[in-house]
């Protein structure tokens, strides 16, 4: 698919020289010597090397989204948030997604779908952030907490997750990006659902008419109303002339998931 803004005509810039300033434990503090793209000297700047993370929206077997209350040392508040942590070093992002979620809830599921991939601050970090949605999630153990964690888990129905975006209650915004996403990807799948359904009741009408109008035709038949004189009647067209409309944006719909590559 081609990308909706063309790439750019800027030129990234280069690292002359790196040097470390200190590290801890969940991060690493770089002094990094820099010049443009053109060759020019830019100065320094200092970066912050820390691991991939991860994020994971649960959603139980009765469509409820698994959320947590997590104290953070940063903002010194209790955040509500979706599982997630440090992927460890060596370890695949699905397999760390699936560990927190455990380690954090309690919950598991038996498969879980990328869901997006983002840069938690290009600005000064150098790391990714993985979100998945893990569908079926059910309570299967306790939870094991790390010594500076403590969590409480909550359910939310996920039809509320507008609802609780447009609160405010979520404040971070690795949360907020994963949620949305989430959402989105969601109502097209809800609208996809919306359309399959109108889809066989306008069917069902448009058989039912054509059956008023000569009793022995079948549903195939109804397929090439050409054949059959008895359909060449305005009521039964403007019934089919609806049903084809709606299988139009069906198709549109599918066709733009395929051509986006979603589920």
């Amino acid at each position: 698919m081609p990308l909706p803004v063309p790439p750019p005509r800027l030129r990234a810039w280069r690292r002359v020289s790196q040097e470390p300033v200190g590290a801890f434990r969940i991060l690493d503090v770089v002094k990094v010597a820099l010049e443009d793209g053109a060759g020019r000297p830019r100065g320094e700047a200092f970066t912050v090397q820390c691991n991939d993370w991860c994020n994971v929206v649960a959603l139980t077997p009765d469509d409820q989204v698994v959320l947590v209350w997590q104290y953070r040392f940063g903002s010194e508040a209790v955040s509500l948030e979706i599982p997630g942590g440090v992927i460890d070093a060596g370890e695949a992002p699905e397999v760390a997604a699936r560990r927190e979620l455990r380690e954090e809830t309690g919950y598991e599921a038996a498969e879980l779908e990328l869901l997006v991939v983002v840069e938690p601050n290009p600005a000064i970090q150098n790391n990714r952030c993985y979100t998945y949605l893990a569908r079926g999630a059910r309570k299967t153990a306790a939870t094991g907490f790390d010594a500076q964690e403590e969590l409480e888990t909550t359910l939310l129905p996920a039809a509320r997750i507008p609802e609780l975006l447009d609160a405010g209650q979520v404040t971070h915004a690795l949360v907020q990006g994963a949620l949305e996403a989430f959402w989105r990807r969601r109502a097209v799948g809800d609208c996809e659902r919306l359309l399959v359904g109108l889809e066989e009741q306008q069917a069902g009408k448009v058989v039912d008419l054509a059956r008023r109008l000569r009793p022995d035709l079948t549903p195939e038949d109804v397929r090439n109303p050409h054949d059959f004189p008895e359909l060449d009647d305005p009521d039964w067209q403007y019934q089919d002339g609806i049903l084809t409309g709606v299988q139009t944006a069906l198709a549109a719909l599918r066709a733009m998931r395929r051509e986006r590559g979603t589920p």
